[in-house]
């Protein structure tokens, strides 16, 4: 069985089984930004499709409005309850925003690996198959 590791991530996670949950910045320009998103997570279909990955905020970017606290805080609660569930973080891009830091402090406190992927030309050079 292929096996995912890199040296930011502790733990092997099984190649049939990655259940990985991306962040990415949204506030500013939401649209140019969920158009960028959804390149990444393209890409990352293309080079990992063994992995699954998971990024409801795209669709609380859909139904909520990022500009409302009482939305903002609902979003980062359905972002932990699933982020919680997930063997590991992504964080997409070079800008961390507000949002991306609570998702990496989150993960940080459970123990959740993290990898951070500053462009997606590195999606295929930080994966290793052994």
């Amino acid at each position: 069985m292929k096996i995912l590791k890199d040296s930011v991530v502790s733990r092997k996670i099984t190649t049939t089984s990655a259940v990985v949950y991306l962040a990415h910045p949204i506030s500013g320009n939401v649209e140019a930004n969920l158009v960028d998103a959804r390149k990444w997570i393209r890409e990352i279909y293309e080079q990992v499709p063994y992995i699954t990955v998971l990024a409801h905020w795209i669709v609380d970017c859909e139904v909520l409005d990022e500009s409302n606290p009482r939305h903002r805080g609902m979003g980062l609660a359905h972002d932990f309850n699933i982020l919680e569930r997930c063997d590991e973080l992504w964080i997409l891009g070079e800008h961390v925003s507000a949002g991306m830091s609570a998702e990496i402090t989150f993960a940080k406190a459970l123990g959740i690996p993290i990898r951070k992927i500053a462009t997606r030309a590195e999606i295929a050079n930080m994966l290793r198959v052994e």
